[in-house]
């Protein structure tokens, strides 16, 4: 939720510096697990401390590979770049928490940690071998020292508050908040669900269908890219709310999980192709500071889906919750169809940053 913060920091500090030392950072801090635990001092507050800073400073990472996407990519290929992007996270995403119990129960919890320390460390040494625009190597010594004094900040922070509020971009967060509020919903009331349909395993199955099917619609992004942006969000939330109804509506635990992962695809799909498009458009001085505050604003709703459905569930019923998500896929459609600017949003290759208030220009004159 706090990612807007390091905005200013990602378009000021060098790219590449900036992803090699968050590696290594923690690298260091997971480490102090294992050594803590051969040095008899380990306790459950170490484990907290070490995996909140850790998660913290991976806020940072976020924000500068979105920032490093298109300084590695030309215009053309970052559908494909993030399709891929998605796809390894995805994919590892299915294999490792797939074996995660059968790891941890042959290798020993202590041991997945020191392993953890050492893919870090590999991140580290990847990024380092990274090759960025020539722009991004001639940023001024003073810019990559970044002492910034705290009202340069906030005047930072404030600019690419502005730019999006002078942009098509509040627009697009809207929808992409819903989808957020429904995932935080859904995340409160799954494990119980899972229970009603046929027991604690379909959890299990719903989270494995889910990361399937948002590997599909990865893979799927790159040849949908094809058509129009606009009139395929329409179709795709569209599909995704007939498929969410279905698994809803069927009385079937298979068919019920099948259905929700289907859902998914088309949600997956849009995602990347938006956050591809924003990429070629968004100038490169201003790219992180609006995807930190893009980030923060979308994540915000998880907690409180999670919250609305957790207290509702008691109130209407866990599966009219469940009910609920396919309305709010088809509310995000009938949002895009009524607004004759999203409706009409072109193919990625063919969108003008001018017309969408997404050019520096543009965006500040108004």
């Amino acid at each position: 939720m706090f990612e807007f913060l390091v905005g200013p920091l990602v378009d000021k500090w060098k790219l590449k510096s900036i992803m090699v030392y968050t590696q290594l950072l923690q690298a260091i801090l997971i480490s102090l697990v294992p050594i803590s635990y051969f040095l008899g001092f380990l306790n459950v507050w170490l484990v907290i401390i070490v995996m909140f800073l850790a998660t913290c400073i991976e806020q940072i990472v976020y924000p500068a590979q979105q920032s490093a996407i298109p300084k590695i990519l030309e215009n053309k290929d970052l559908v494909s770049g993030n399709s891929l992007m998605t796809f390894a996270y995805q994919g590892t995403d299915i294999i490792l928490i797939g074996i995660s119990g059968l790891l941890i129960s042959y290798l020993g919890a202590i041991n997945i940690f020191i392993i953890n320390v050492f893919t870090f460390i590999v991140a580290c040494l990847l990024f380092r071998s990274l090759k960025l625009s020539q722009a991004e190597k001639q940023k001024k010594l003073e810019e990559n020292t970044f002492k910034f004094k705290i009202n340069e900040y906030l005047k930072e922070l404030n600019l690419g508050r502005k730019f999006i509020m002078n942009s098509i971009i509040p627009k697009i967060i809207f929808p992409l908040a819903i989808v957020n509020f429904i995932f935080g919903m859904i995340t409160a009331i799954m494990p119980e669900f899972s229970l009603n349909i046929g027991g604690e395993k379909y959890y299990g199955y719903f989270l494995a269908t889910m990361s399937i099917a948002m590997l599909v619609g990865a893979l799927l992004s790159n040849f949908f890219s094809k058509y129009p942006l606009g009139l395929f969000t329409i179709i795709g939330f569209l599909i995704s709310s007939v498929a969410w109804f279905l698994s809803y509506w069927i009385q079937s635990p298979v068919f019920t999980v099948l259905f929700f992962g289907l859902a998914f695809i088309p949600i997956s799909s849009v995602n990347i192709l938006i956050t591809s498009t924003l990429q070629g458009l968004i100038p490169e001085d201003m790219i992180g500071k609006v995807f930190a505050w893009y980030s923060s604003i979308t994540a915000l709703f998880v907690p409180i889906g999670s919250f609305i459905g957790g207290t509702l569930a008691s109130t209407i019923g866990i599966d009219n919750i469940y009910g609920l998500g396919s309305v709010a896929l088809l509310s995000i459609s009938v949002y895009w169809l009524s607004h004759p600017i999203m409706r009409k949003i072109p193919q990625q290759m063919n969108i003008k940053a001018d017309d969408y208030g997404l050019s520096n220009q543009k965006n500040f004159q108004k």
